[in-house]
Order: C-alpha cells, then structure tokens, then sequence
C-alpha cells in the first residue's frame, strides 16, 4: 500500500475511534439534560430526574427567597469561603500559574491523603457557589473557568485511576468521591463528556464494590461506612447513567435495615454499634441515618425503591430518640468524635434532627407526622442556636421553617422512659426536666476508640461515666473535653492511670458483667463488674450500680481494689460551673466557700446541694451511710489540641466542682453509696435525707439491692448467686420486683450474655400468672414463685412476667402450704402438724372476720415461734412467719 494511501487510512480510523469514544462517552454522561439553574431541558428519563433532585437539595434553587435573612446570610459566608477582601478565599488564594505544583499552599502534600478531601471541599464551595441563585458568584464565567481547570489538575495529579491509595482509606473511598459526585452534579453541564469520564472511572477504581474496603477486599464496610459507599455508587450510576451502579447501590442495602446481634449495626435494643465495639448512634449513627435519608430522597419515587425500610421508622423510636435530650445527642454515644473542637453535642444534635426531618418527607404519612413532632420539640427547648438555621443549607433552611410554622404539627411532650441498650454497654434514664446517661464497658464493647490522634485522653469515658443533662444545655458543650480532669470524670472509680494509645485498639474489659433490667419501660438497674487491667494496665477493680426511679438515681460501689501504689477515687460529681465559678455549694447546711482553690477533705456528709448554672439544674446529693467527702472547686486549663491532633492550641480555662469518696491507697474492700437528686432544690435535698425513700438492702461484693418505697420497687444486682430481700438469684443476673395494687411484676436480664438460663426465686405465694414472656418459664408459683428464664442469644435483654396477687388466696391456700411442709419433712411432730393444720383451719373458717383473722394468725404465728428449730425447720418456720406477717399487714 502507498505510504500516502496508508496515512490517510490511519487517519479516517484514529476519526472513527475519537468519534466511537465520544459517542461512549455521552452514553455514560449524556450532558445538556439539565440547564444551568437545574432545570431541565428535553425529556428527562429516571436519572434525570433524581440528578435534578439531588441538584435541588444542593443548591436549594427552588426554595430560593431573596427575602429571607437566613438565606442571604447563608449565601454571604458561602461567598467568603471563594472570596473576600481579606483574599483569603478558595478561589483567592488557588495557585492559577502555569506549571503549578499545588491548589493551595496548605495543601501540597502527596502523603496526606487528608489534603485530597479538603482540596475538593474547596472545589465543592467554589461550584456551590457558582451554581446557587442569589450568590454573588452566580454564573461567574471566571470562576466557571478556574474552578474546572482545578478539577482537571486534580484528577491529573491527586486522584485519578492510576493512583494508589495512600494515607487514610477513607478520603479515597468516601470524603473524596462523595465531594466529587456533588461537584459533577453541580457542574453537569459545563464539563465535557471526557472530564465526567475522567472523574466517574476514577470514583470506578476506587470504589468498585461497596460491600468491600477496596484497599483491603477482606474488610466488609457495615454501618456508616457502607452507607456512604452505597450512596456514593447511586449518585455515581446517576450522573452516568449507569442502571448497572444505581442497582449495585441498591442492592447492598438489603440487609442493612436489618437487626444485628453482634458487631456493626442496629440491635433489638436500640444500640447502634460500629468499628465492631464503640457505641456510635450520635457519630457514625448521624451519617448512617443522614445517608438513609439522602438514598431516600435521592430515589423517591423512581425505579429503584429502598427495601426493608419499615424498620428505618422503628429505629428512630428506638434508637435515636431515647439519646437526644433537649437538642443535644448524649456524648456516650459519639465516641472519639467527642475530641472534635467544632462537632459538641448540640452540632451533633442537630445533623440527627435534621436528617430525621429529611427521612420524615419520605416516610409514610402517620411516621412522618410522629417523626415531625418529636423534632419540633427538639428544635424548640434546644437555645443554645441564637438563630436554629444559621449555618444550614437553603434546602434546610426551608425544611426547618416549613415545620415550625405548621401549626398541624404539635410538639411531643418530654420522653419519660429507662433503656438499657445492652448491645453497647450504655443506659440512659429519662425524667421531667433531666436525662441521665451511663457509660460502661465489657468484653464486648471497649472503654474508648483512639484513631488518627483523635480522643487521646478518652480512657475513662466508658468505664462507669454518669452523664446528667438538664436545663444547663451548654454543661458539655462549652469546651467540657479539653478543660475537665479527664482522669476524674462523673460516676468513676478511678486511679488516675493511663494506658499506651494504639490506634483502633480495643480497650475491652477482662470482666464479662455489664448492663442491666428495665421495669414498665420506667425504671431501671444497671452495673458493671470492672478491671482496668486491658484498659490502663492498672490492678484496680470493683463492682459498680445504678438503680434509676422517679427523681432520684442510687449509685453503689463494692469490692473496689488496687495495689498499684496510688489513690482510688469514685468520683460522684465533676460540674463545669458558671463562668466567675462561684456556685454556691451547701453541704449538710453550711455554705462552702465559693472562691477557686477551695478544697477540703468533709466528714460526715449526709447532704450536699450544688447551684446550678441557670434555673431549674440544681443538683442533690445524699449519702445514706454518712460518708467522708472530699471537695475541689478549681479553675481548670487545655486545649483541643489536647485530645485532639486536629485541635487548635489555643489555651482554654473553665470552672469545675468536684465531689468524691476518698478510697486511700491501695484499697482492699472499699465501697460507697450515694443518691444523686437532679433539679431539687436545697431544701428538698434535705427533707429527702431526713426521711429517704431508698434503703440500701445490700451492697457487698456479690449483691447490689436497694428498694424504693414509694414505688415498691425492689431492685439487685447479682455478680454472683444470692439473696436479697425476697429475691434469690441462682445465677449472675440483674432483676427488679415491683409489688402494687395486688400485681407483683418481675424483670430479669443477664448482663454477662453468656448465660444459657437464669432462674429466679421470689419468696411470694398465693400468685397467679397474668402474662409472661415466651422466654419465661414458671415453675413454681408455690410456696414460692420459682421461674427459670432463658436468656440464650438475648443480648442482654430484660424479660419479664407479670403476677396477680391475691391476699386472701394466702388464707385460702395456708392448709396447702402446712401439708406441703408436712409432706417435705419439715414439720418434724404428726402432734405440731395436726395443732397448726387446725389454727389454719380455723383461720380460713372465719376468713370474713378481720378480728378473729387476726386472732387466728396470732396463734399461729406463736406456735411457730415456740417450735422454730425444734419441731419446725427454720427455713420452713421463716417461711411461715413471713406469711403470717403478710396476713398481718393485709387484715
């Protein structure tokens, strides 16, 4: 062939592949379907329509009102984050010289993979602000021609398919494409088909499967993280129009919605677990629900419709609401995310809101009526926001508004409830004007999380921390972490030790007891049996208790050892105070001096009552066995660079009280016990300590029990078999009795969740079974209440059963109780038998009359006196008394 005919013919093909290719290449981008301001031009099929979407929660292009303050206000800080006069902006300051090594200055490095995800970031703002209506950089062709020309330099230099991953996996598979996917909706149509190739082949390499970590196929994502990586696939097979990827999203959702019984995800409970051991609701937990409620919107009414979400609708009942209180989502549930300077519990709060009230618009109509009223409420009390939607996006900032001024939507009145969320080894308790949360840690869930230099002082924030939150709404968020002594933290039995940092290491508890029993959804018990042995390296150990009721919450301690040669604490109260510090602190009636500085080692303290920061959070303390308290008001100093690498430096000074039991060095069998008393007052701190409403029952190193007389609750904790009160245990188990109004209600649970049965003996008779779990099997209702409960598999759940209790049922069934006694040996003389078997008798004769009742159950109760451990065994004679006195206190 002629080299001229040869040239011509390789020509005519390198023609043809370039328009093969351009012609893939708008398959997969198909642009001009949408035009500048997100409208749509031509006909929109299934991927238009939800890109259009997606363009609209962006941009918020058709909520735009020029009017609004909120919204104007949004448009100037997103404009000063491009430009502004001091030219610090994004777009101020991006390096446009040819040749350029670097976007920014400040991030230049090709080892931080960190600087990949916040050189998109800035990307993302700068589109942001090119494409919103009422942005000053609206369409700004200057702009529009930087901005792509900086894409175009990153996926040349940072991140394209031939890159490797370096750094954190993360920035590579989610923070990066997530930015990514936004940018190429925004931006839709002013980049060519080849540029959205480029950019949707390199989110390809680097997340081709969200099932799995790509850097390591042998890591399965769950949780937070999978969520992420399905919606990444979504948009992804959106803006390509790409079915293959849209389903491959989809598809991997079909078992997320699911429950879980160990590890990653959400259980029966109301736990949300990630990393496999951190409890994570208010963390990762807002980014899973946050992306549930984007796939949701994203693919509303399309082809591809979520499945299993019935149990979206249950979680947030369960699993989100219980862990809000007043706007702030408790900080036990946020993990390392705790040492973040600019994400408190309120910022937390309000992203879970937020995506609550996003998930509400796609839920059928009776949730979504049930999901809005209980953001409403939480939108309301929480005032730590001078302005709710500053900050927010347009589309939030209508979505907010919206809600607030349907006057069809009413506010849910405050949540009255007690959860034990066994599957992280957290409870929260619930009541008129506070929340209390309980931290605690097992060999299932660890202490804390350490990661990317995040949290390094967090190792006692899961061993036996209370927090109490009440109408002092700012108590943790006014830079609590870096201020407060993190070794001496509320609700601890503390020695001061720390362990070696070692990222992702889990800090598990050598002890398997950790968790607790709920009665009516109302009240509770919760403890732990504790080594800090894998956590600090340090000896000490001990069993803890929290026994939650109306408006007081009783802490016991026992067993508590070290011998590490230093001080052990437990620490009952460490309060960020006002400002000037000045709380006025009142211990058994004497005012303690209020200026910083103040310590003292106090004896006999039966009282104490702290002033709180504003009205309505006082707080109350009362020890039952009159302890020796030491005192510290202090003015405290850190920073967030502190417990946190990403943290400033700046040096930050807050106020505290603390109270605590002084254990001494190397204690061998130390205890304590104290009441907290939330929001009363001085006086009612001390009427309560004159005439109490709690009696400790036990507090050894085996048993836990106290009793609530009002309630007529009677609550244990068993590390090992016992007896207290009416309660025997013959296994490890935690249990609540309540008796009222002729029904005897019972709840056990097996906080070891290592137990295959648990049986329980109530020393009651005369009972019949109301109703029951399946889980529950009665054994016995006489002489005693016997029931044996299997807990196999239940992961710490409580299960009860209910009783009747019919007093006259003891008289009716007496004669039954004395042949039984006969029958077993335990009446030792056919004489002593005959003689009790006929006051019996008599007694039931005239079971009408109270004074001849009374008569009757006198003689008995003599007779079994003259003839207890003679003639009657003692186990059987007690029995016998304890009905006696029964029928006594019934005549």
């Amino acid at each position: 062939m002629p080299k001229q005919l040869k040239r011509k013919s390789m020509i005519l093909l390198m023609v043809s592949m370039l328009l093969l290719s351009f012609i893939s290449v708008k398959n997969i981008a198909q642009a001009n379907t949408t035009d500048a301001e997100g409208g749509q031009s031509g006909t929109m099929d299934a991927f238009d329509q939800a890109r259009a979407r997606w363009f609209n929660k962006l941009t918020g292009n058709e909520q735009y009102n020029p009017n609004d303050p909120d919204i104007n206000e949004y448009l100037l800080k997103l404009t000063n984050r491009v430009t502004n006069p001091e030219n610090k902006g994004s777009w101020d300051t991006l390096n446009k010289t040819e040749g350029r090594t670097y976007l920014w200055e400040n991030l230049v490095s090709t080892k931080n993979s960190a600087e990949i995800t916040s050189a998109y970031n800035n990307l993302k703002d700068m589109a942001l602000a090119y494409s919103i209506k009422g942005s000053s950089l609206y369409q700004n062709k200057a702009l529009k021609v930087d901005l792509i020309s900086a894409l175009d330099w990153m996926y040349a230099y940072r991140y394209n398919e031939q890159k490797s991953e370096y750094g954190n996996w993360w920035d590579w598979e989610i923070g990066t494409p997530k930015r990514l996917n936004d940018i190429m909706v925004l931006l839709y149509d002013e980049l060519a088909p080849t540029q959205l190739n480029n950019y949707i082949s390199t989110i390809d390499q680097f997340d081709p499967n969200p099932k799995v970590r790509t850097y390591n196929n042998a890591i399965k994502e769950t949780g937070a993280n999978l969520l992420d990586k399905i919606f990444i696939a979504n948009l992804r097979g959106v803006i390509g129009k790409n079915d293959e990827k849209v389903t491959q999203g989809h598809d991997a959702l079909l078992n997320e919605y699911l429950y879980v019984d160990h590890g990653d995800g959400v259980y029966k409970d109301g736990s949300l677990v990630q990393h496999f051991n951190i409890a994570y609701t208010g963390s990762y937990g807002a980014v899973w629900l946050t992306r549930t409620a984007d796939i949701l919107y994203l693919l509303k009414d399309s082809k591809w419709p979520l499945p299993q979400v019935d149990n979206i609708y249950n979680w947030v009942s369960d699993t989100f609401e219980p862990v809000i209180y007043k706007g702030a989502v408790m900080d036990m549930v946020n993990g390392r995310s705790i040492s973040r300077q600019y994400e408190n519990d309120h910022d937390k709060g309000r992203t879970i809101i937020l995506s609550l009230l996003n998930l509400a618009n796609a839920a059928p109509q009776e949730k979504s009526t049930l999901i809005k009223r209980l953001v409403k409420v939480w939108i309301q009390t929480d005032t730590t926001f001078p302005n709710y939607t500053a900050g927010l996006s347009i589309y939030d900032i209508n979505l907010v508004k919206s809600l607030m001024a349907d006057s069809t939507i009413q506010p849910r009145g405050e949540l009255l409830k007690n959860q034990v969320l066994a599957g992280m080894d957290r409870v929260v308790h619930l009541r008129p004007g506070f929340g209390f949360g309980i931290s605690m840690f097992s060999d299932r869930i660890s202490a804390f999380e350490y990661g990317n230099g995040e949290n390094s002082k967090g190792w006692y924030t899961g061993i036996g921390m209370t927090s109490l939150y009440n109408n002092d709404l700012k108590q943790f968020k006014n830079d609590f972490w870096p201020t407060v002594d993190s070794f001496r933290l509320p609700g601890t039995t503390t020695d001061g030790s720390k362990g070696v940092l070692k990222d992702w290491n889990a800090y598990y508890n050598s002890r398997t007891w950790a968790g607790g029993s709920t009665m009516d959804g109302l009240y509770g018990s919760a403890g732990m049996d504790f080594s800090l042995a894998n956590v600090t390296g340090s000896s000490l150990q001990g069993k803890k208790s929290w026994f939650m009721f109306d408006d007081e919450i009783v802490a016991f301690g026992s067993d508590i050892k070290c011998g590490d040669n230093r001080k052990v604490e437990t620490i009952v109260e460490n309060r960020q105070l006002r400002d000037a510090g000045d709380n006025q602190l009142t211990v058994n009636g004497e005012t303690k001096p209020s200026s910083l500085g103040w310590s003292e080692p106090m004896e006999n303290v039966k009282w104490a009552h702290l002033e709180g920061n504003v009205p309505n959070s006082d707080i109350g303390y009362y020890f039952p066995e009159s302890a020796r308290i030491d005192g510290l008001r202090e003015a405290r100093t850190g920073s967030w660079r502190d417990i946190n690498n990403g943290g400033l430096t700046t040096p930050i000074s807050r106020n505290y009280l603390s109270l605590a039991f002084n254990h001494g060095i190397n204690p061998q069998d130390a205890s304590y016990s104290y009441v907290l008393l939330p929001n009363k007052s001085k006086e009612e701190v001390e009427a309560f300590s004159q005439n109490p409403n709690v009696t400790i029952l036990s507090n050894t190193k085996n048993v836990h029990s106290v009793k609530e007389t009002t309630l007529g609750i009677t609550a244990a904790n068993f590390f090992a078999p016992g007896t207290a009160d009416i309660i025997t245990a013959e296994n490890p188990s935690s249990v609540m009795v309540k008796e009222e109004k002729g029904e005897l209600s019972l709840s056990v649970s097996d906080p070891t969740q290592k137990q295959d049965k648990v049986i329980i003996d109530l020393d009651k008779t005369g009972v019949s079974v109301i109703s029951k779990d399946d889980t529950v099997n009665v054994l016995q209702t006489f002489p005693t209440i016997k029931v044996e409960i299997n807990v196999a598999g239940s992961i710490g759940t409580t299960h009860v059963v209910k009783f009747q209790v019919d007093e006259l049922k003891d008289i009716e069934r007496l004669d039954q109780v004395i042949d039984f006694g006969n029958q077993s040996g335990w009446i030792k003389n056919e004489g002593i038998y005959n003689s009790l078997d006929s006051k019996v008798n008599q007694i039931q004769k005239h079971k009408d009359d109270s004074n001849l009742v009374n008569e009757g159950v006198k003689a008995l109760e003599n007779q079994v006196r003259a003839q207890f451990g003679n003639m009657l065994n003692p186990v059987f004679a007690n029995f016998l008394l304890s009905k006696t006195m029964l029928l006594e206190s019934h005549k």
